[in-house]
């Protein structure tokens, strides 16, 4: 549980609010984490003292039970965006956003989604005086270009919102790539640590040290 180890926690999928307006059968009250994926948060956490702001974690360990509910949710979520498309173009849109759970086996690693395995996190950030979440241009699990990480800095735009959104984001992803973790880019909120995606999107080549992995890379 990452609040023994100082991490505030708000379980994303326990609560009804935006985008989905109902909590999950299966979900969690807290997000729970393997320990040396805990522990990096903390060091993570180290770091953002001094922009006077800290992780809020969103999501981590899931049951295979919660992943095929998230999975339900986006493939009849790819229906109303698509309503002509065919069963591989609604898996395909799915995938974007949930790991496909329809062939996991407990007895094999390679079938396993990523957030089963207590290595990926979902989390923003939030001020420490007060607990307001910053601005990230974009809420949680929303199935849109919006959401991905660079979605910002690839913007002409000019406005205040666009600016804080990509300073945030930088920040996060900043911090979070300095202690190891691998950022999802389809995701601003999603990182890995030691798991497949987290080698997909080269976290074994990330050095624990601010600047090693910029957003221009």
């Amino acid at each position: 549980d990452l609040k023994d180890y100082g991490v505030a926690c708000k379980s994303a999928y326990a609560r009804s609010h935006a985008p989905y307006y109902h909590a999950f059968d299966s979900a969690l009250q807290s997000v729970h984490l393997r320990e040396s994926v805990a522990e990096k948060l903390m060091l993570a956490n180290e770091y953002l003292q001094a922009y006077e702001v800290e992780l809020l974690a969103l999501d981590g360990f899931r049951s295979i039970e919660l992943q095929f509910e998230l999975w339900q949710h986006f493939i009849e979520q790819g229906r109303d965006i698509l309503p002509d498309a065919e069963e591989a173009e609604l898996v395909k849109f799915a995938g974007q956003f949930c790991s496909d759970p329809r062939k996991f086996n407990a007895d094999d690693f390679r079938t396993w989604p990523v957030h089963n395995t207590g290595g990926a996190i979902d989390l923003t950030l939030r001020c420490l005086k007060d607990g307001h979440e910053l601005f990230m241009g974009s809420i949680f699990d929303d199935a849109d270009e919006l959401s991905t990480t660079r979605y910002f800095e690839n913007s002409t735009s000019k406005s205040q919102s666009a600016l804080e959104a990509s300073r945030n984001r930088r920040l996060l992803y900043h911090t979070m790539t300095a202690v190891g973790f691998a950022n999802y880019p389809h995701e601003w909120w999603h990182f890995d640590f030691g798991t497949q995606m987290w080698v997909m999107n080269g976290g074994h080549d990330c050095h624990a040290h601010f600047g090693c992995c910029a957003l221009s890379d």
